[in-house]
């Protein structure tokens, strides 16, 4: 079990890490956009769930679903590539806020 002040630290780094993720088509990162929700690092800090905030716009747009879907897919696979390329964790997830489930 890591202590409060070198698991905050590793939280922070993420933070950082993921401040350089962008929402692809939007001039903007996953961070300051809210697309990032929340982070959950585990207590030996060597697992991080990554919470996406996952809204249409649109919910009966079946279009909007399918760009939706596909963005979102990106946005998940680039955050978890720059966590995991960092050496900072052993496990990344990136999960949906709402509905639990893993992004792949």
């Amino acid at each position: 079990m890591m202590g409060n002040e070198a698991l905050l630290s590793k939280l922070k780094l993420a933070e950082d890490l993921l401040s350089r993720v962008m929402v692809p088509g939007f001039d903007v990162d996953v961070i300051s956009s809210g697309v990032v929700s929340r982070l959950r690092i585990s207590s030996d800090g060597k697992k991080l769930i990554v919470y996406l905030s996952f809204l249409s716009s649109d919910p009966s747009c079946s279009f909007c679903k399918f760009i939706n879907h596909t963005l979102w897919t990106t946005v998940a696979r680039n955050i978890r590539d720059v966590l995991t390329s960092s050496s900072l964790f052993d496990e990344v997830l990136v999960v949906d806020e709402f509905t639990k489930s893993p992004l792949t």
